[in-house]
């Protein structure tokens, strides 16, 4: 007799303000991407994602020919195992980390990516929900509560050329560290409550969420936001 894990995985990633599942063909249900090259690729596209998390992990992948690093929250439920990648340079991985500190590891978590336009300008957002309600940030501009500050380098026209984030990385990767020493497997795991967000069975199985049970972080003040 031999014992032993499923390592298989879906992998997801958190883009243009949705999950998105990549296809190697046009199967039904998926929708066509162009990419910087102007190559077509297909995904399938879900409003949210929702798991008990079982580990972190980090990898570095080539995108236009730039080396990036990817953050991956490795979920499970049920029977399905999920690998959810965000760059580490991203206000999603930013915003889960401010999240880290009021996460209850024995419930799954629910990841709502947002994006929304301002003068051109794309502004991507995370909302997290963990049992049952969403999840509050433990970082703001207006109480860091000892978050290191970013460093900002501008020129004589006072424009912003260059942004440190070496500090606030560092203390987002120990918060990373200490949340995953307090992960707890799935068979021990507590069941998503009902009583404010429908708990989904899989990224393979989206919801429409209603607006109002949705703490939107664009509707907050700016002294709300981690960054």
């Amino acid at each position: 007799m031999a014992l032993g894990n499923n390592s298989s995985a879906i992998y997801v990633d958190l883009r243009n303000g949705k999950v998105m599942r990549y296809s190697k063909t046009n199967e039904t249900g998926t929708f066509p991407v162009v990419t910087a090259k102007g190559d077509t690729r297909y995904y399938f596209i879900y409003d949210f994602i929702e798991g008990t998390v079982t580990n972190f992990s980090t990898r570095e992948e080539e995108i236009a020919g730039k080396k990036k690093l990817k953050f991956q929250v490795h979920l499970a439920d049920g029977g399905d195992n999920y690998l959810l990648k965000m760059d580490v340079d991203s206000s999603y991985f930013r915003m889960f980390c401010s999240t880290l500190p009021n996460i209850d590891w024995n419930y799954p978590v629910r990841f709502i990516p947002r994006m929304k336009e301002e003068n051109g300008v794309k502004k991507t957002s995370l909302i997290m929900v963990n049992n049952g309600n969403p999840i509050k940030f433990a970082f703001t501009k207006d109480n860091p509560n000892g978050k290191p500050e970013v460093t900002f380098t501008k020129n004589k026209k006072g424009e912003i050329v260059d942004i440190d984030r070496e500090e606030e990385l560092k203390f987002f990767f120990d918060l990373i560290a200490k949340a995953k020493s307090q992960l707890v497997h799935p068979a021990v795991a507590q069941e998503a409550p009902a009583q404010n967000f429908r708990p989904s069975n899989s990224a393979t199985s989206p919801m429409k969420e209603q607006e109002s049970e949705i703490l939107d972080p664009f509707s907050e003040g700016e002294d709300d936001l981690p960054f």
